[in-house]
C-alpha cells in the first residue's frame, strides 16, 4: 500500500466545512463513485489518514506513562509546553496537539464511512468483502482508541449535517464499544477479510489483525468472569495458528530485524502503518521526531525534535534484564560525535526504534509503524490464558519464546507458580517488548494500574526533582484526555470530562 493515491476532486476525500475538527460530514462522494475502483481509493484514503493519527499518538500513550518524559524543563517554547501538559496530566482543553488526534482519527472515522453506502458497485463479492472489512476494521480501531483516551464519545456511522451534529450528544462507553464490536465481529465472523495479505496488498488488514483487534477490544472492556474475555483466547490463539504457532525464540524474526528497513512486513508484523521515503510524500516522521536535537547529522540530518524521551525508569528496567538485546534497538543512552570524536551522553538519549540511519531527507524516513506485531499477540494470549486458568506450560512457552528472543533467561513454572507471579511477569515483558510502541498507557489503562503507576514515576524518576515547583500526582480523571475546546465552542451542549 506504499502509494498515494490523488483523487478527482477533494471534495470526495477532504474535510468539508468544520470535519476536520467536529465529528461530521456535509461530503458527498455520489459524483466520485462510479466503479469499484473507486470505492478502492476511499478505502486507500482512509488508510492514508492514519499517517495524521499516528504523527503524535506517542504523545498520547507513551509520553504519560513511565516509559518516556520530556527532555529538559527549562525551555518555553510552544511545543514545551504542550508535551509538558501531556507529560504531567495538566492537560489543557485547548491542547493543540490532543485536537490534532481527535481531528484525524474522525478524519479516518469519515473516510472509513464514506466507504460503505457505495459497496453495491463492486461487482466483484471478495473485492467487495474486502472493501467493507477494510472500512470497518478502521473504524472499530478508531474508536477504540478515542473510547480509551476520551471515554465517551460521539459516533458517526452517516453522513451527518451540521445542524444535528451541533446538537449531537456523546454516546455511552458501552455504546461505543457496541458498536466496535459489532464492526469486528462481523468482518470475523463473515471474515470479510483474506486471512493473510501479501505482494502489492502487504500493509492492508487482514482477517488476522481484525481478530487480534476484536481479541484486544475484548480484554479491554470485559471482565475475566464475562464471556467475551474467555472468547478472546480463542481469537488469539487461531492468529497465533495463522502465523505459524511459534514456540522458541528462533521461530521469530531477530529483535533488531524486526524494525529493520530493509525487512518491512515481515512475519512479526501482522499490521502497520506503512511509510516509503523518497520524497514521495509518505515518508516516516519518526526520526526526525525522536532522534537526539543538535545531533549535528551523527543520529539524523536536518532538526530532530527530540520528543519520546526514554526515562531513567525504562532503562533501568531493561537493566534488570542484563543483557536484554531489545534495549539497543529501543533506546540509545549516547551518540558518537564523528567530528569531535566524542561520545555524547548529555540529554542525549533517544528513541532509536524508528530511527532510520539512511534517510537523506527530513521528515522522509522509511521505517514502517508497527500496530499489531506477532510477540504482542503472543504474550497477550499468555496473559488471558493466566487470568482464565492460572499459570499453565503453554502459556509460560509463548513467554518463553519472546524472551528467549531477547536473549535473556527464561522462566519456569516453578519460578512463575502462582497467577499473581506470572500476570507480574507478563506485564513486565509487554511493557519491555512494546516500549515505545504506543501500547503500554492502553495496557496500564486495561489492568487499572495507570493512576498507580504513573504516580511512582513521579516520585522515583530524578528529572521532576529539579523543576522549581511540585509534579502533581494524578487523579483517575486525569486518564482521559478533555473533548477539545474548538468542539465545545460548536455545541456549547456537550458535557466535558470530569476535572477539566
Amino acid at each position: 500500500m506504499k502509494k498515494t493515491i490523488l483523487f478527482a476532486a477533494t471534495a470526495m476525500m477532504a474535510v468539508a466545512c468544520n470535519l476536520n475538527r467536529y465529528p461530521y460530514s456535509e461530503v458527498a462522494a455520489d459524483a466520485y463513485v462510479k466503479d469499484a475502483k473507486s470505492v478502492e481509493n476511499l478505502v486507500i484514503g482512509a488508510y492514508n489518514g492514519l499517517y495524521d493519527v499516528v504523527y503524535n499518538e506517542w504523545a498520547m500513550t507513551e509520553l504519560r506513562t513511565d516509559n518516556a518524559r520530556m527532555r529538559v524543563n527549562q525551555s518555553t517554547a510552544q511545543d514545551t509546553k504542550l508535551i509538558e501538559q501531556l507529560d504531567q496530566g495538566t492537560i489543557l482543553t485547548a491542547n493543540a496537539w490532543v485536537q490534532d488526534y481527535w481531528d484525524a482519527a474522525y478524519r479516518v472515522i469519515n473516510r472509513a464511512n464514506s466507504v460503505l453506502p457505495y459497496l453495491e458497485v463492486v461487482e466483484d463479492p471478495v473485492a467487495r468483502a474486502s472493501y467493507e472489512g477494510e472500512a470497518l476494521f478502521l473504524r472499530a480501531w478508531m474508536y477504540f482508541n478515542i473510547v480509551r483516551l476520551w471515554g465517551p464519545t460521539f459516533l458517526v456511522t452517516r453522513k451527518t449535517g451540521a445542524d444535528e451534529a451541533r446538537h449531537m450528544q456523546r454516546s455511552s462507553v458501552d455504546e461505543v464499544y457496541a458498536l466496535i464490536e459489532e464492526d469486528l465481529e462481523k468482518v470475523v465472523d463473515e471474515e470479510l477479510l483474506p486471512l493473510e495479505r501479501t505482494g502489492a496488498e502487504l500493509g492492508r488488514a487482514d482477517l488476522r489483525a481484525a481478530k487480534a483487534m476484536l481479541a484486544k477490544v475484548y480484554v479491554t472492556h470485559y471482565k475475566v468472569s464475562d464471556e467475551h474475555y474467555a472468547k478472546a483466547k480463542a481469537l488469539l490463539s487461531e492468529v497465533m495458528t495463522a502465523c505459524g504457532n511459534p514456540t522458541s525464540g528462533s521461530d521469530l524474526v531477530a529483535f533488531d530485524k524486526v524494525f529493520a528497513t530493509n525487512n518491512e512486513m515481515n512475519k512479526e508484523i501482522i499490521f502497520a502503518i506503512r511509510y516509503r521515503s523518497g520524497k514521495l510524500g509518505i515518508g516516516s516522521p519518526f526520526t526526525t521526531l525522536y532522534a537526539p536535537i543538535n545531533n549535528g547529522g551523527n543520529v539524523a540530518i536536518g532538526s530532530p525534535k527530540h520528543y519520546n524521551y526514554p526515562s531513567d525508569n525504562l532503562i533501568a528496567a531493561f537493566n534488570e534484564n542484563e543483557g536484554d538485546l531489545r534495549k539497543d534497538v529501543t533506546l540509545q543512552e549516547s551518540y558518537y560525535n564523528k567530528t569531535t570524536g566524542q561520545v555524547v551522553t548529555n540529554n542525549a538519549r533517544y528513541c532509536n526504534k524508528f530511527i532510520d540511519a539512511n534517510m537523506t531527507s527530513e521528515w522522509d524516513a522509511e521505517n514502517d509503524f508497527p500496530v499489531i506485531r506477532l510477540a504482542d499477540v503472543m504474550l497477550l494470549l499468555a496473559e488471558v490464558s493466566n487470568e482464565l486458568e492460572g499459570p499453565s506450560q503453554e502459556a509460560l512457552t509463548l513467554v518463553n519464546a519472546v524472551r528467549e528472543r531477547a536473549g535473556i533467561p527464561t522462566y519456569t513454572l516453578a519460578d512463575l507458580g502462582s497467577k499473581y507471579a506470572f500476570r507480574e511477569a507478563v506485564r513486565k515483558e509487554r511493557r519491555l517488548e512494546l516500549a515505545m510502541e504506543n501500547q503500554h498507557w492502553f495496557d496500564l489503562l486495561r489492568w487499572g494500574t495507570a493512576v498507580s503507576t504513573v504516580n511512582a514515576f513521579f516520585q522515583s524518576e530524578p528529572f521532576y526533582g529539579a523543576y522549581d515547583y511540585v509534579v502533581n500526582p494524578i487523579a483517575e480523571w486525569q486518564t482521559l484526555l478533555p473533548i477539545p475546546m474548538s468542539v465545545k465552542n460548536i455545541n456549547s451542549e456537550i458535557a466535558q470530562n470530569p476535572g477539566y
